[in-house]
């Protein structure tokens, strides 16, 4: 159960640096794909860590570790990808602000 835990946390790693890598190439659609692949993980990893309580078991001191460099790996490669991101939310949010004020606007006085 434990082994499945950490090799959970191994693929979220993995995919989390594959979401690193699109967002560095711009590639938002191939981030939003991973992202879905990455948030089924992180529920297997919510079921997994909740069976290893019920059950009273608990990771080698090894794999918490492990758990542990893996979970930073992740903090910040997200992190990164939100600070690829906020510059596309800001250029998104002028543009539709940009589209409404000229919705707004008749065109005969542009």
């Amino acid at each position: 159960m434990s082994k499945a835990l950490i090799d959970t946390y191994e693929s979220s790693a993995k995919i989390m640096a594959q979401m690193l890598i699109a967002a560095r190439q711009d590639a938002w659609e191939k981030v939003t794909e991973l992202e879905q692949s990455y948030m089924l993980k992180i529920e297997v990893i919510k079921t997994l860590e909740q069976t290893l309580r019920l059950q009273s078991l608990s990771l080698t001191p090894e794999q918490h570790k492990r758990k542990q460099v893996l979970v930073q790996q992740i903090l910040a490669d997200d992190g990164e990808i939100r600070d690829l991101l906020y510059p596309v939310m800001h250029r998104i949010t002028d543009m539709i602000f940009d589209a409404q004020l000229h919705a707004r606007i008749p065109p005969d006085t542009l």
